[in-house]
């Protein structure tokens, strides 16, 4: 296998474990010590403690208001030491989301992450996610 294809693969691996799976402690089998994630906010987005931060906070929102969400990587490219995922997520609005009560519809949103891979894990990474999209879903 390619270190492409190996690095595509180590993308495939996290989604399944940490995020289908819900498996927060396997972070440190995926993300290097000194992992740099750019979709964080501040300057407090560096190394696994700030990571796992991060997980709970969208674990909790993310998942507790969609917690039969449908995660399905569409499209994977990469070149060198860098593979861009793009995800579909489809669920029902059954808890509560940013103040808004659970609405019972079916939601779609969308997802394309950037990863560096470094010596077999993620060791940077940047997103960006379709969030006006899904408050217009369940506002309207």
């Amino acid at each position: 296998m390619s270190d492409i294809n190996k690095n595509k693969q180590i993308i495939q691996n996290f989604i399944q474990v940490v995020w289908k799976g819900r498996n927060l402690a396997a972070l440190k089998d995926f993300w290097t010590e000194d992992c740099i994630n750019h979709a964080m906010p501040g300057s407090e987005n560096r190394g696994l403690d700030a990571l796992r931060v991060y997980h709970d906070s969208f674990f909790d929102d993310f998942f507790s208001a969609f917690p039969d969400i449908q995660i399905e990587i569409m499209q994977q490219v990469a070149e060198g030491n860098r593979v861009v995922t793009y995800i579909v997520s489809k669920g029902r609005h059954s808890g509560a989301f940013y103040g808004i009560p659970p609405t019972g519809k079916t939601i779609s949103t969308s997802v394309i992450r950037i990863d560096r891979v470094q010596d077999g894990k993620i060791a940077e990474h940047w997103s960006v996610s379709d969030a006006a999209g899904l408050m217009q879903q369940l506002q309207s």
